[in-house]
């Protein structure tokens, strides 16, 4: 995978730029959230150019609507990128599901096949007859090595946590390795800090569920800027007292405020959303810094990925009829 020029990004950017002011803003995201009924919140979708709007006809069925516009977008990235190799990074997320679904299905007897997605790197298709005949030369590397594992060490243990704890160590150093290929600071810095939110949040809820240090240990991702040594030495250091070593790498106060809210409403929701805002304004410098690079698409795909995500808590939350002021305080900042 050759590296990255900034000039080979600059018709791209530009077709980029021209469509970002159809994204969910923060003001669109409100109106779905005050919208009275669903219909009324899922036409607000169609200002941001979402397709098959006018061939709805149930409404509470908004999934496959969500679906299609994460799949026209990663087309749309593919189909003007230089490299579309290059945004393989953010599809790894998908194949890994996918391969837990399809290993937990086996192994614990479950028929989850309709939580499968059809937007990674790899063919449903092709995972299913590779796992079926244990061949897996048409897998990444990482996929064949997590796979074998997981096939060596369950029959052992019957630990079902295994297979996310394998696929998930697999999963992210694949993503990080990827991106170190590109040479790009922007892609990189963003694998490294979705791996710190990550480790930081299971730090808390690994705390609160009074785990040992060596459990978390196990479940530890390598290759983000926070050091296992870090958690491990400060496990059983009060959250404040771990908040301050945070500074360091810019997650303070981030964690401060999301364990204080954890704390007092026994809830992870504002954590959860403090570490994703966090990503969010990362990857808003894109917009920036360079003007017409890979950040520009990278960027745009990350931010239609959280678009989306802002998209299904609203629904999903007005569908579950929950208020308006509820689902206001779980709906993550918007690239626009």
């Amino acid at each position: 995978m050759a590296k990255i020029k900034e000039s080979d990004y600059l018709h791209s950017a530009s077709r980029v730029k021209s469509i970002e002011k159809h994204m969910l803003t923060r003001e669109r995201a409100e109106k779905m959230i005050d919208a009275k009924t669903m219909e009324d919140a899922i036409r607000v979708l169609d200002d941001c150019y979402y397709g098959y709007l006018n061939e709805i006809t149930d409404f509470e069925n908004y999934d496959n609507l969500l679906i299609e516009e994460h799949k026209k977008t990663y087309d749309f990235i593919k189909s003007i990128a230089p490299d579309p190799e290059h945004f393989n990074i953010f599809l790894y997320p998908y194949d890994y599901h996918n391969l837990k679904v399809l290993m937990k299905n086996e192994y614990l007897n479950k028929d989850e096949t309709d939580i499968l997605v059809d937007t990674g790197t790899i063919d449903l298709n092709v995972l299913r007859h590779s796992l079926k005949e244990r061949k897996f030369s048409e897998l990444t590397e990482n996929m064949g090595k997590a796979l074998n594992e997981i096939i060596e060490d369950f029959p052992k243990t019957k630990d079902p946590q295994l297979i996310d704890i394998v696929l998930d160590r697999y999963c992210f150093d694949e993503m990080l390795k990827a991106a170190e290929k590109t040479g790009n600071k922007f892609i990189t810095d963003y694998v490294k800090m979705q791996i710190d939110s990550i480790n930081i949040k299971t730090y808390v809820r690994l705390k609160k569920m009074n785990k040992s240090w060596d459990f978390f240990s196990k479940v530890f991702l390598h290759g983000g800027t926070i050091h296992e040594h870090i958690f491990i030495r400060n496990y059983d250091e009060p959250f404040e007292k771990f908040g301050e070593l945070l500074l360091a790498y810019g997650f303070k106060d981030v964690f401060l405020e999301g364990t204080e809210a954890l704390t007092e409403t026994g809830k992870y929701t504002k954590l959860e959303k403090l570490l994703d805002n966090k990503l969010m304004q990362h990857v808003k410098s894109a917009k920036y810094v360079p003007p017409y690079g890979i950040e520009t698409l990278a960027g745009y795909l990350i931010a239609k990925d959280n678009e989306i995500k802002i998209a299904r808590i609203i629904l999903a939350g007005k569908t579950a009829g929950i208020s308006p002021e509820l689902i206001r305080e779980r709906v993550r900042e918007t690239y626009v």
